[in-house]
């Protein structure tokens, strides 16, 4: 196996190792990156580094067993954990002392309990922001600011619809995956309201962001008040 071969040469004193992504699910391809996690007992871990090996581009996830569990501790507040995902639903493919394994299923447990929860703070801060962004897209008339203030609110929208429901967010790619898995009607409005809010009409997409709003207490601006 290609990975086991890049871990070997990159890292012959690692404890264990697992291979994620299009890789652990069998339909990489030849230019496919390389996703792997290395578990090691001390220095250089913790790091990350990107490198080219045998003609494929390589990331590595280099930790100790501490490191690694402190690290899904601050993602599981930010309610975006790729080093969770990679290891829950990762392959492993060397593991000399069963400790990877352990950390395998600690990672599985963790993602199926889903990320920390809003706190009624954070509600408020999020209900205000998305307020905002909506009263910006109604009156917005200049077409790149639109479409920047349209994609600005697609993000808000499917992340907050993700994590108010309990459940883990992401960026990119994983943002709009994880929408469709959870919402897909709601996944499907997004994509429609963001494509024609580029071309000049808002309404489906600014209609997405007040049902969410609806649901999670309705809109939030006069009243709303912070302190430093």
């Amino acid at each position: 196996m290609l990975s086991r071969e890049i871990l070997d040469a990159r890292f012959p004193d690692a404890v264990g190792g697992l291979v994620a992504g299009s890789a652990a699910r069998g339909d990489d391809t030849p230019s496919s990156d390389l996703d792997l996690i290395v578990l090691l007992s001390g220095r250089p871990a913790p790091m990350r580094s990107t490198e080219r090996a045998q003609g494929r581009l390589v990331e590595f996830f280099v930790h100790t067993e501490e490191s690694f569990v402190a690290f899904i501790d601050r993602e599981r507040h930010l309610r975006r954990s790729p080093l969770l995902h990679m290891c829950a639903h990762g392959l492993i493919i060397c593991d000399h002392d069963g400790r990877l394994a352990r950390l395998q299923d600690l990672a599985r447990d963790r993602w199926e309990a889903g990320p920390a929860g809003l706190a009624d703070d954070e509600l408020e801060d999020r209900r205000y922001r998305l307020t905002a962004l909506l009263d910006d897209l109604a009156d917005e008339t200049n077409p790149a600011d639109r479409a920047a203030l349209a994609a600005a609110v697609f993000t808000d929208v499917a992340d907050l619809a993700l994590v108010s429901r309990g459940h883990w967010s992401g960026t990119g790619r994983w943002l709009t995956r994880r929408l469709r898995e959870i919402a897909p009607d709601l996944s499907e409005n997004l994509v429609a309201g963001l494509q024609a809010a580029v071309q000049g009409d808002a309404s489906v997409l600014r209609n997405c962001g007040d049902a969410e709003l609806k649901r999670i207490g309705g809109p939030l601006d006069s009243g709303y008040e912070r302190h430093a």
